[in-house]
């Protein structure tokens, strides 16, 4: 069984420690804790090299507490996606959606940012299955006409644009070559699970903690303040169909998720699934999902 911690018992490892200018790896085996950011814009490059020094091909399947997020993503576009759908995954990382949506019958068009995922997708044996695999940047999707597609997938680049300007270019870029009444989807951090991670992770310095507060800035990494990515979305013909929490409670209770039987851990997905939407639950979610139409 799942076991009951005292919550009136002090966590030890509390507080702001740390360096700035260290960056540690958590309990769940991610980069935290960086040193203070450089204003302006992070580059693609510095992505780049994030990602070619990390395992992002695993991170969705690692463990119960990673599959939270992969299970809630599949449930919504399964509910949510017309049939045979014509869908550009433009954050594809190393397929792990744009396969499973292959699978399901869906015309997939695969592309990232970040070389070592297009090449690990290039070489899968299931490679045949994606009507294409290419180096795209979703800032720039010129290779791609106007409205050619039913559904577009960003589930990544806004977790990586700090400047306001760079995050309306993404939406308008990724509604550019959606179809009208298209289902366009967009992943992003919340500011504030970053913030509670990091208190729980005991390891950031109190500079670290009040930039991230402000600015939402984490390395490579921007988390949304509250209501941010509606407010975003409301600048573009786009209706809300829902906005997920998609890892829900996934990281301050990893423990507890990785520990747990098969038959609790479906029990807990069902009442992920349930409760998934609701603002309060949003707000502790690392990552939400912000799903809309086109109009």
């Amino acid at each position: 069984m799942w076991e009951v911690l005292d919550s009136t018992k002090p966590i030890k490892r509390r507080g702001f420690r740390g360096k700035p200018g260290m960056t540690n790896v958590n309990r769940r085996g991610e980069l935290g804790s960086p040193g203070i950011q450089k204003k302006g814009t992070i580059m693609s490059q510095d992505v780049k090299t994030y990602y070619e020094n990390y395992d992002e091909g695993r991170r969705l399947s690692r463990d119960n507490a990673h599959k939270i997020e992969f299970l809630t993503t599949v449930h919504y576009l399964n509910k949510l996606l017309p049939p045979g759908s014509c869908i550009l995954d433009a954050c594809a990382a190393e397929g792990e959606y744009a396969f499973y949506l292959a699978k399901q019958g869906h015309e997939v068009f695969a592309c990232d940012l970040v070389n070592k995922h297009v090449a690990a997708m290039k070489a899968n044996p299931k490679a045949d299955k994606l009507a294409g695999v290419e180096v795209a940047n979703v800032l720039d999707l010129s290779q791609f006409d106007d409205e050619r597609f039913d559904v577009v997938l960003c589930m990544g680049a806004l977790y990586h644009l700090f400047e306001p300007a760079e995050r309306e270019k993404c939406i308008e870029e990724c509604l550019r070559v959606l179809k009208y009444d298209g289902i366009a989807a967009f992943a992003y951090i919340n500011r504030h699970a970053m913030y509670i991670n990091h208190i729980a992770m005991g390891k950031s310095s109190l500079e670290f903690m009040n930039q991230l507060r402000d600015t939402g800035k984490n390395l490579v990494f921007y988390g949304m303040d509250f209501g941010e990515i509606q407010a975003l979305a409301a600048k573009f013909p786009l209706t809300k169909i829902a906005d997920v929490a998609i890892d829900g409670l996934s990281y301050p209770l990893a423990e507890s998720f990785n520990n747990a039987t098969d038959e609790e851990f479906a029990a807990y997905m069902d009442y992920h699934l349930e409760i998934c939407e609701e603002p309060s639950i949003r707000g502790f979610s690392m990552h939400g999902l912000w799903i809309g139409k086109k109009e």
